[in-house]
């Protein structure tokens, strides 16, 4: 089985950008921005084609 690089732009989207993959986007930015502190609780992500939308 192959698998495609998260340092590419679509697998990056699909590994953190989806509604389903929120905790794992948040334990992430908290690891690299906070050092693993638990600072960041929820987000919201929001379509980067249409900024309406999310």
């Amino acid at each position: 089985m192959r698998f495609i690089s998260p340092k590419i732009d679509y697998a990056f989207k699909k590994i953190f950008a989806s509604s389903q993959s929120q905790q794992i986007l948040i334990s992430f930015l908290n690891a690299i921005i906070y050092d693993g502190e638990n600072i960041i609780q929820s987000l919201t992500i929001q379509n980067p084609y249409n900024p309406g939308q999310v």
